[in-house]
């Protein structure tokens, strides 16, 4: 804004340049009222009935917030696209690690190992569940037969 006094300052001490705009400036004047001239109908008619103009809104406020979601919906999908390369890639440097740490015989150990402690557990909880119907059908067939759950 500093600029500005010293621009008009130029521009008016140069009376010449002036008058050589004058063509163009007079063009953009009739242009500006031209497009005055069909406008200000058009919003006259739009402001003497409401019900349109109520109409318009709505369709802009509809169009703009369609527009906010879909930026929402695309933030979203690229953060998820996102976190679930990192998690493959992620998981793919791990395992890497670990067979170049451990080496193939020591990754197949390890596999065992895992192997036998979760199938362990597996049978673990597959005898409480069969103890558990057991005690069921012998107090008399669940939770429905005489009002006791497990609540």
């Amino acid at each position: 804004m500093d600029l500005l006094p010293d621009w008009a300052a130029h521009a008016l001490s140069n009376h010449d340049n002036l008058r050589a705009y004058y063509p163009y400036a007079r063009t953009a004047y009739s242009y500006l009222s031209l497009a005055r001239s069909y406008a200000l109908p058009l919003i006259d008619q739009v402001s003497r009935k409401p019900d349109l103009a109520t109409i318009a809104l709505l369709l802009v406020i509809l169009f703009i917030s369609l527009k906010i979601l879909n930026m929402l919906w695309q933030t979203f999908m690229f953060w998820f696209r996102m976190a679930r390369r990192v998690v493959f890639w992620g998981g793919l440097v791990g395992l890497g690690l670990w067979m170049y740490t451990r080496g193939p015989e020591g990754a197949v150990e390890d596999v065992g190992y895992w192997v036998e402690v979760w199938g362990r557990e597996r049978e673990y909880w597959v005898e409480r569940e069969r103890v558990a119907r057991l005690g069921q059908q012998v107090r008399g067939g669940g939770p429905r037969g005489r009002g006791e759950g497990w609540f």
